[in-house]
C-alpha cells in the first residue's frame, strides 16, 4: 500500500511514520536528510530497495556524502540502490559500497561531482552485479546540468511495504 507524504516533511514526522513501518522492503523518496536516512534505516531492517532524490527549497538537485554515508551506516541489507542528480563524491560512493555487501543494483544518474578513479570503478563493476553511471558531468563549481523539479513533483514520498 502506497503512503504519499509532503516533500517538506520534518525529521520528527518522517522519524514518526518510519518507526511504524518495520517491514518496509522498498522505498521510492526525496526530500529527506541524513538524519532521517540513518532513521529509516534504523527502523527498517528488511530495506533491500531505495531510490533517493534529494532537492533544496528553491527546487535544484542537491544531495551529498552525509547521506551516503548514512545509507552505508545503517542499510546493510540493501541490495537495489538508485541515486538520481545529486553532489555524491568518491567518499559517499565507498561509504555505501562497504557498508552495504550485498549491493546487487547501483545506478548513479547525473552525479556532478563524482569523478572516479580507475580502481573505485573497477571495484564497482566487480563488486555490483548491474552497476550504472549516466550522464556524468563533473563540475568542480557545481553541476549546469541539475534540473529544476516544479510543483508537480512536490509530493514525492512514496512507501511500499
Amino acid at each position: 500500500m502506497p503512503l504519499l507524504g509532503c516533500s517538506r516533511i520534518s525529521d520528527e514526522e518522517f522519524s514518526k511514520a518510519v518507526s511504524k513501518l518495520t517491514k518496509l522492503e522498498e522505498l521510492d523518496i526525496c526530500n529527506i536528510s541524513s538524519y532521517s536516512l540513518e532513521v529509516l534505516g534504523r527502523s527498517c531492517p528488511y530495506l533491500k530497495s531505495l531510490k533517493f532524490v534529494n532537492t533544496n527549497a528553491e527546487g535544484f538537485v542537491v544531495f551529498g556524502d552525509a547521506e551516503a554515508i548514512a545509507i552505508g551506516k545503517t542499510m546493510p541489507g540493501l541490495r537495489h540502490l538508485i541515486i538520481i542528480e545529486n553532489e555524491l563524491t568518491e567518499v559517499g560512493l565507498i561509504a555505501i559500497l562497504d557498508g552495504c555487501p550485498l549491493l546487487e543494483t547501483l545506478h548513479l544518474e547525473e552525479c556532478c561531482q563524482l569523478d572516479l578513479t580507475e580502481s573505485l570503478l573497477k571495484r564497482c563493476h566487480t563488486k555490483i552485479k548491474d552497476f550504472q553511471l549516466s550522464n556524468m558531468y563533473n563540475h568542480g563549481d557545481g553541476c549546469p546540468y541539475a534540473h529544476y523539479v516544479g510543483p508537480e513533483d512536490e509530493d514525492c514520498i512514496v512507501l511500499f511495504g
